[in-house]
């Protein structure tokens, strides 16, 4: 999970990036007019990134530190999901503007890591009863 968060955190932060410097091969904005370079909302992707390619960072460096770097990783994650549907509800789902894009392309990535999260942590809690369960059958 570690590489997977970094890989998804530079995902996001290319996302944010290019909304900020060049937001207009991904479409119009507010008003309808070609999207214009520089309006700060763009970056968010950018910090959920961030996050996350830190949660991975630490993950790997300090595997004491992996399961609290995970588990940060994850409620990123799911700030992320919540977090890039508000402009796409607020400005009624016109996919022809570069926020709800910018805000539905970050949903779906913090929301398909998130999925992963959850599915690493069953595995990982299943994994742990059964070697708990097998030392105790072989005491």
């Amino acid at each position: 999970m570690p590489t997977l968060s970094v890989m998804f955190g530079v995902v996001l932060t290319a996302l944010g990036l290019v909304a900020y410097f060049n937001p207009a091969p991904l479409g119009v904005g507010k008003d309808g007019q070609p999207a214009t370079a520089g309006h700060p909302s763009g970056l968010s992707p950018v910090g959920i990134g961030a996050i996350l390619i830190v949660a991975g960072a630490v993950s790997m460096s300090a595997p004491g530190a992996r399961k609290h770097a995970m588990h940060a990783a994850a409620v990123v994650s799911l700030l992320g999901t919540i977090g890039g549907l508000v402009p796409v509800i607020l400005r009624n789902f016109r996919f022809e503007e570069v926020a709800v894009k910018v805000g539905l392309g970050m949903s779906v990535l913090s929301a398909i890591f998130l999925a992963m999260c959850v599915n690493s942590f069953i595995q990982a809690r299943k994994a742990r009863k059964a070697k708990e369960a097998a030392a105790a059958t072989a005491v």
